[in-house]
């Protein structure tokens, strides 16, 4: 019965010391870009309302982009801004990391503009209309939420790895105890 008391406290070790380390979505970050103070504030409140995401705020599509090292989520981003505008900005960002969704909103009606953006991969385009701020909540909490499901899958398939491989390890050390204390 010793043999077993070794690989059963291993076993206890394992699942009390494997807890999952998902990133939820109050670790993410959020990135606006918006020279506007206004429409950054509404942003950064309609956001704050939806997640308890970190929320960022830049005026300019440069401060963004020497921020990049902060590996954002999101990225929601203005067309307007001084200096580059949210077009080379968004360019910049995929360069960086083309996985980063990024939400562009514009009070720019131009469909040329919004087709350079679109055929460029961003994630959605918005026109600051009504309801522009509370669309880029919802639109900012589904990708959030994705992500997190996304992560929390690779975590289980991980753990599960992990618990096979332990437990195939386990029953080797039992039974190469078994036959040692036997013999």
């Amino acid at each position: 019965m010793e043999s077993f008391l070794i690989p059963l406290l291993l076993i206890k070790f394992a699942m009390n010391n494997n807890k999952a380390h998902i990133k939820e979505i109050n670790d993410s970050r959020i990135f606006i870009v918006e020279d506007d103070d206004m429409h950054s504030l509404m942003m950064d409140y309609v956001l704050s309302n939806e997640s308890t995401a970190h929320i960022t705020k830049f005026k300019s599509g440069e401060d963004c982009i020497k921020h990049l090292y902060m590996n954002p989520d999101v990225v929601i981003l203005d067309y307007g801004l001084p200096g580059i505008n949210g077009i080379d900005t968004f360019k910049e960002i995929q360069k960086h990391d083309p996985d980063i969704p990024v939400i562009v909103i514009t009070g720019n009606t131009d469909n040329a503009v919004a087709r350079k953006f679109l055929d460029a991969g961003v994630y959605d385009y918005i026109r600051k209309e009504d309801d522009a701020f509370e669309h880029v909540g919802k639109i900012t909490d589904k990708i959030l939420n994705v992500m997190a499901q996304k992560e929390a899958k690779i975590e289980n398939r991980r753990t599960l790895l992990f618990k096979i491989g332990f437990g195939v390890m386990v029953m080797i050390i039992s039974v190469l105890s078994y036959v040692l204390l036997k013999h």
